[in-house]
């Protein structure tokens, strides 16, 4: 990303430092008050407040993690962050969207933000590491400050938070977290919206804006609040039931498709965000439950890694040999970006002690 540097903040950024409590460096020294299990360690990232940090990407170049900021929209409330992983700097790069939830690269290489609430769009960011900071969204008037933002009205018009791409590049998945919600596909060349019928058939969808009318109309299958998304290596789809307590496997055949119950574990009470570790093949999955909680599946044995008694752990996303999760909605308290990692040999004194500083 290019940002220009001045060495006197301006008013309008210590505003925002003082409002949202955005740290310009890593945190070390304050309690997370996360529990993890015996052989993990854990390091706070990032500090924020009243910012609601939820989804996370990695930038392809593996330099930036960007975060989602699941706020109401306003035009000094944060809607994207981004973290340097190189120097720990952290920016706010988009303000006013609506609850900016779902956060995914697509095969092109713009990055997806998908508004969690019932009017809710796709909003596509091109070329995300050269846009200036402190962009603004007219929410009113579907327009941004900046050309490479722009709302991607064929994605449909509903409570956008489960998001994920084929792996052949073609598809768009993407589910409405309603109650009764649906899931649907987008041709991502065509630009065609389709949604999954009862007969689990995908059925056209003719006006995106009325994406939620058309799947009453077409009998679409419902799921009680479908949240997160995940594409699995052999091509399957992952969705998280949230209120049903169950990870869902979805195959599309082409014009049909199937789907099945992968797991349902009563001690996971309400599954919401998913993750596919390809290093240690295992499922990361969070439960949005009280106390929140984040779960490690190798597809027999599910083991609880860490646990929150008053936060939400939200947006698990690997990276190589660590797990990077945020810290949500901690009343009276920082919210944080926090990577945990296991404990080796090789851990220095100097990594075991700040380690322990953070337990």
């Amino acid at each position: 990303m290019r940002f220009v540097t001045v060495r006197i903040p301006t008013l309008f950024s210590l505003l925002l430092i003082l409002s949202f409590g955005i740290s310009l460096s890593a945190c070390d020294m304050n309690p997370t008050g996360l529990q993890v299990e015996a052989g993990w360690q854990q390091h706070s990232v990032a500090v924020w407040r009243n910012s609601n940090p939820d989804m996370l990407a990695l930038s392809p170049n593996g330099k930036w993690l960007y975060v989602s900021c699941e706020t109401k929209a306003s035009q000094n409330a944060p809607s994207l962050a981004a973290i340097n992983l190189e120097n720990g700097k952290q920016f706010f790069l988009i303000f006013g969207l609506m609850r900016a939830d779902a956060l995914k690269f697509a095969p092109d290489g713009s990055l997806w933000i998908g508004e969690e609430f019932p009017e809710g769009l796709i909003w596509r960011v091109t070329d995300i590491d050269k846009l200036p900071v402190e962009q603004t969204v007219d929410r009113l008037n579907l327009n941004a400050s900046h050309a490479a933002i722009v709302p991607f009205r064929a994605a449909g018009r509903f409570t956008h938070e489960g998001l994920t791409f084929s792996n052949d590049g073609h598809f768009a998945y993407l589910a409405d977290e309603d109650k009764a919600g649906s899931i649907y596909r987008l041709n991502l060349a065509k630009r065609s919206l389709s949604v999954l019928d009862e007969s689990l058939q995908w059925r056209e969808v003719e006006d995106p804006d009325e994406a939620r009318a058309t799947a009453r109309h077409l009998h679409a299958a419902t799921f009680n609040r479908l949240e997160d998304m995940e594409t699995l290596p052999d091509g399957r789809i992952l969705l998280a039931e949230t209120d049903a307590g169950k990870v869902l496997v979805l195959s599309d055949h082409g014009t049909k498709a199937s789907i099945e119950t992968l797991l349902h574990d009563e001690r996971i009470a309400h599954p919401d965000n998913l993750a596919w570790d390809e290093k240690r093949q295992l499922l990361w999955i969070t439960d949005d439950g009280k106390p929140s909680g984040l779960w490690a599946w190798d597809g027999r044995e599910v083991r609880r890694i860490a646990l929150h008694r008053k936060a939400e752990i939200t947006g698990v996303l690997p990276i190589g040999d660590d797990i990077y999760i945020n810290l949500q909605g901690m009343k009276n308290g920082s919210e944080l970006t926090v990577r945990l990692f296991e404990r080796s040999f090789a851990d220095t004194p100097a990594d075991q002690a700040e380690s322990a500083s953070e337990d």
